[in-house]
């Protein structure tokens, strides 16, 4: 049959020519500013980044290690040079109304210095305020309070004492400090019994004058506790003003320091009040124990000193934070708790920052996946983002965990740029499932997986390589040994005419490759040390393909490589297993007989068949009825089986088999066993593209080598799959001596001519076959079985009509 290709070894490879490069190794190129192959995604963060807007976030989407975080990395490195430095963030103690902490912002810096005036101010305060007290001035207006307090006190109790004595009424001071009157005999007081030996009416008479003599002492007592009240508030006006004279010094230098937030000013006036208010904590001396003369970090003073949550004085341009776990409260902050005496407490210092505040005024980057999976953390972003604000909204305090009091902090403005990092699906199901998303993601990046294979592409991919080895201090690359890198990146896109942009991988081989070259003891990387690290790399991971391969070996597992048999034939699909892929070669029989026309997918009716496998077996059903039943019913029954198969089989690769191996069972015709087969198909016969078309031509390989290697065996694959051939070593040369074939063929009856070496006939202008040709054999066969049908269906006929 014509137009079947056995394709050439020069097609199962296209090898990149060292000789068209002019350096000698990677050590002699010029480094690239960015990864290459990426314009598309490079506009798009250069317009998401740059546009300003509610809702111009961004989502970079494409596959881990394809350089996504690299290159919004070094898009934003050049960005936040040209915008204007973060700020400070922190939160102040509100002396009003302390569960409310305020926040306040400063220039990046100013944060810190603030920090360290407070403290200044604090230790100023702890040795100027004891000295302004112990002044002269200070104690001389003291002493006179306290002289005129003592005059009172000695007028009110002198007027007493000469009422008391002129009425023969004694005045005593008792222990406990109080007053009271005594009768007096011979100017002492008289005891019980001689006041009892007084006669009744002079101890009436006695008492009376106490009465009216105690009724004067309460006045007088009255008189001078309103005396000392006021006493005590002249006491307080002149603490008041002399702790202010001395704490407004220093408050003063504070605003002077910072005239233009409008916060502080606020803050300090009421910091002032506080500390004029409570100036005794910065006095009294069993107080000044260590911790409390530490300053504005002790226990005493902390409530004046800023908690900085967030410090960008280290900070050149806005800020750049990536969060690699980002839970809600690593997002968001959180106001943390202590213990004290069997109770949780907080206070504003233990307001901790969340990446969010970080990033503030700059841009934010994180895996959506990680965010994804962290409770409530996509959540309270939506809400930042959507509130241009901040809060500090604690999962215990949302779900009431914990019945503690709590803070409720001031919102912080937020201005922020939101960069996600994830694959295409998870961009695609959250546009599909969540509402809010487009609204706050609505600039989209999606990074290329591929790129052209050209000369000008091979050079770039080479300044790349040269790029890597330098950030990772690897050992460079001579020209055979970058070909080799570059053919790799075909093979990983399963493609001859373009490269894998997949960044992670080509830098891990790299590494493995200049591991490799230290341990010969070489100083430049060449193609044997590339070929070295994906071999030990395949070696690592194929204990499975080595025990299947065994099993088949060892006929566990039954494949024929030689003979012919009729409904039975060798399929090839792919298994993959932790990122590696290789080929499972299968037998696939088929039984037929007289029927209805079904066609039993076995491995659908055990829940072992994928919904694209099913959908592969209907188009072949399709093929079968329009090709051969046109005119007549398929009256036939089918079964197909994946022999020995005990896992899921999905995909439509197999369909060009298994409508092989069906009408194989049909015509009665043996297939070849020394060739295997892979393909799908439409309805019209047309071969079509599969994937994995390295790993089944090398699998099979592989096989017959280990169970009888006649020479004559070989794979069959569909045409459009000659430009992803990249087959290793060993294919290719037996290819060359001609102990191994591979066809590719572009319909299914060139397929069956490979298979079977049998004329498949062309139907003529009355629909028939040529005697003797495949074609014919199966239409002979649907034939026969359409003709029982009929029969049958006259029979039913005429028992009906004779009853």
């Amino acid at each position: 049959m014509a137009n079947i290709t056995q394709i050439p070894k020069e097609s199962l490879y296209r090898y990149c020519d060292q000789d068209l490069f002019t350096f000698s190794s990677t050590a002699d190129l010029e480094s690239l500013p960015s990864i290459i192959g990426q314009s598309r995604a490079q506009d798009a963060i250069d317009f998401g980044i740059n546009i300003s807007g509610e809702g111009y976030n961004l989502f970079v989407m494409g596959p881990a290690g394809s350089g996504k975080y690299t290159l919004v990395k070094d898009f934003l490195d050049e960005q936040v040079k040209l915008r204007s430095d973060g700020s400070d963030w922190g939160y102040l103690h509100n002396f009003s109304d302390p569960q409310t902490p305020w926040f306040v912002s400063l220039p990046a810096g100013q944060g810190r210095q603030l920090r360290h005036d407070i403290e200044k101010v604090v230790h100023h305060l702890i040795e100027d305020l004891p000295r302004a007290f112990d002044d002269e001035y200070y104690r001389g207006r003291m002493r006179a309070i306290d002289e005129s307090s003592r005059k009172h006190r000695v007028r009110l109790f002198g007027t007493l004492q000469a009422e008391a004595d002129r009425k023969g009424i004694l005045l005593l001071r008792i222990q406990d400090g109080s007053y009271a009157f005594a009768a007096k005999r011979d100017g002492e007081p008289m005891t019980s019994d001689e006041f009892e030996q007084l006669p009744l009416d002079q101890q009436e008479k006695t008492e009376d004058l106490i009465a009216s003599l105690h009724e004067e002492l309460q006045n007088s007592l009255l008189e001078l506790r309103e005396w000392e009240r006021d006493n005590q508030e002249k006491v307080s006006a002149l603490n008041y003003e002399v702790a202010k004279e001395v704490i407004s010094r220093q408050i003063n230098k504070l605003k002077h320091a910072y005239p233009k937030s409008l916060r502080l000013q606020n803050y300090f006036d009421a910091m002032q009040k506080d500390m004029c208010d409570n100036v005794d904590t910065f006095l009294k001396p069993e107080d000044s124990n260590e911790e409390s003369l530490a300053g504005v970090d002790s226990a005493l003073f902390r409530h004046y000193q800023i908690n900085l949550i967030v410090d960008n004085t280290d900070l050149h341009g806005a800020p750049v934070v990536y969060e690699n776990l980002p839970t809600h409260q690593s997002l968001l902050g959180c106001v943390e708790n202590m213990a004290m005496m069997g109770a949780l407490v907080t206070d504003f210092s233990l307001i901790k920052a969340g990446a969010v505040h970080r990033a503030n005024g700059g841009y934010l980057i994180l895996d959506v996946d990680q965010l994804l999976m962290q409770p409530f953390a996509w959540e309270g972003l939506k809400r930042a983002l959507q509130a241009k604000e901040i809060r500090f909204d604690t999962l215990e305090r949302m779900y009431s965990l914990v019945a503690t009091v709590s803070l409720e902090p001031e919102p912080i403005p937020l201005d922020l740029k939101v960069i996600l990092l994830g694959d295409r699906h998870l961009y695609y199901q959250l546009y599909e499932l969540d509402p809010e998303f487009a609204e706050l993601f609505k600039v989209v990046a999606d990074f290329e997986e591929e790129i052209t294979r050209n000369h000008d592409n091979h050079m770039l991919y080479a300044r790349l390589l040269a790029t890597t080895v330098q950030q990772e201090g690897l050992l460079h690359l001579d020209r055979d040994a970058v070909s080799c890198v570059i053919e790799h990146g075909a093979r990983a896109v399963e493609d001859a005419y373009r490269l894998s942009l997949h960044q992670g991988d080509m830098t891990d081989l790299l590494r493995e490759s200049s591991y490799w070259a230290r341990k010969k003891g070489e100083n430049v990387v060449s193609r044997q040390h590339v070929q070295l690290a994906l071999k030990s790399r395949t070696e690592r991971v194929d204990r499975i393909r080595t025990q299947l391969y065994n099993h088949i070996e060892s006929s566990i597992t039954c494949i024929a490589v030689t003979d012919e048999r009729v409904g039975q034939i060798n399929a090839l699909s792919v298994m993959s297993v932790g990122g590696f892929s290789f080929a499972q070669p299968s037998r696939l029989t088929a039984n037929c007989r007289y029927g209805d026309g079904d066609i039993i997918d076995i491995e659908r009716e055990a829940d072992l068949g994928g919904d694209i496998h099913s959908k592969g077996v209907m188009i072949m059903s399709g093929y079968l009825g329009s090709t051969y039943a046109k005119d007549k019913p398929l009256s036939m029954s089918a079964s197909l089986v994946f022999e020995q198969s005990y896992g899921e089989v999905d995909g439509d690769s197999a369909s060009l088999a298994e409508l092989c191996v069906l009408l194989s069972a049909i015509a009665e015709v043996p297939l070849k066993q020394s060739l295997a087969i892979t393909g799908s198909m439409n309805q019209h016969g047309a071969v079509q593209a599969i994937g994995g078309v390295n790993e089944k031509i090398e699998g099979f390989f592989d096989v017959c080598k280990r169970i009888d290697f006649t020479g004559k065996q070989g794979v069959i694959i569909p045409q459009s799959n000659i430009q992803h051939l990249m087959l290793n070593q060993d294919v290719i040369d037996a290819v060359a001596a001609g102990d191994f074939q591979i066809h590719a063929v572009e319909t299914v009856d060139q397929a069956l001519f490979l298979l079977t070496d049998i004329d498949i006939g062309v139907c003529d202008s009355q629909g028939q076959y040529p005697d003797g040709s495949f074609n014919a054999l199966v239409s002979q066969r649907i034939q026969h079985w359409a003709d029982i049908h009929k029969q049958e269906k006259e029979v039913h006929t005429e028992q009906a009509e004779t009853q």
